[in-house]
């Protein structure tokens, strides 16, 4: 693996795929999150795999990936502590298996590059006919969320154990804010995050040399402050708190336990989410020697 800074907040590393025939180009967008355009920049992601500026229609975008010998492309967000990561990610078969000789590295990287670099806007705008169908499908999942109870129940008792904390940000966004997010506010997040965030791309058995001339051409004026990221958030100790919520239909019931650790000056999270389907649970703790869980 080989590692190289590009520019303030911009880094490249390289990874060995000589036992694979397909190779990887994955952008990594590393920035702070924010409790009020959370849900712009959950909307983010389902926008931009729509298409960019170079093939806009969705329906093309699919044909063209098929074209490269059904390479696949995903956009994604995910947490990193209490920072966000936007991803673009694209795989497909390496040059050297190129039926007829073409250049596979610079389709995939224009591909990449053009997702989150130059996406598709109308009048210095995202597209709203993108944004609606989008916003419409994320309210969808958050409705979603009740239905895997496990799910939900690792959600409400972050929402219960981090609070107002930056840690507590809903990475999916928040239903109510839904009607607030426009063309223009998920424009501005996005132009937010490109300028704060720090870049890190991932290649794998793809031309390295020319990933990194693409970027730099992409990034070559683009106006950018990247943050460092965020330190480790410690919670406050507390009193242990207890909350239940009766769920409807129910037949097997979930638990999740959330601990902080560690003594006045500082409470980590340690053993951060247990959750399991049980019989019985006994808990037997011993200051100065430690806790026993018993399932």
């Amino acid at each position: 693996m080989e590692r190289k800074k590009l520019a303030p907040g911009v880094f490249i590393t390289t990874l060995d795929a000589e036992k694979f025939n397909r190779c990887r180009i994955t952008i990594h967008l590393r920035y702070p999150a924010l409790r009020r355009s959370a849900t712009d920049a959950a909307v983010l992601p389902l926008v931009l795999e729509r298409g960019y500026a170079g093939c806009p229609d969705m329906t093309e975008l699919s044909r063209k990936l098929a074209r490269l010998y059904g390479a696949d492309l995903g956009v994604d967000q995910s947490s990193a502590g209490i920072d966000r990561v936007l991803t673009v990610d694209i795989c497909g078969i390496k040059d050297r298996f190129a039926l007829d000789g073409e250049n596979l590295t610079r389709e995939y990287a224009d591909i990449a590059f053009g997702t989150i670099f130059e996406p598709y806007l109308i009048d210095g705008v995202f597209d709203p006919e993108a944004v609606r169908i989008e916003k419409e499908s994320l309210a969808r999942r958050l409705d979603a969320e009740f239905n895997n109870k496990r799910l939900y129940c690792v959600r409400q008792a972050r929402r219960k154990f981090y609070g107002d904390s930056p840690a507590g940000i809903d990475l999916g966004g928040y239903k109510s804010d839904l009607p607030n997010v426009t063309p223009q506010t998920l424009k501005a997040e996005y132009d937010r995050i490109l300028s704060l965030a720090s870049i890190d791309v991932m290649v794998q058995g793809a031309d390295p040399a020319l990933v990194e001339e693409l970027l730099l051409q992409k990034l070559a004026g683009a106006a950018r402050s990247p943050q460092r990221f965020a330190m480790p958030l410690a919670m406050p100790i507390i009193e242990t708190q207890h909350f239940s919520e009766e769920i409807p239909g129910l037949t097997q019931a979930k638990l999740c336990m959330l601990f902080t650790t560690g003594g006045e000056e500082r409470s980590g999270m340690g053993f951060t989410i247990m959750e399991s389907f049980m019989d019985k649970l006994t808990i037997k703790s011993v200051p100065g020697r430690g806790t026993t869980v018993t399932m």
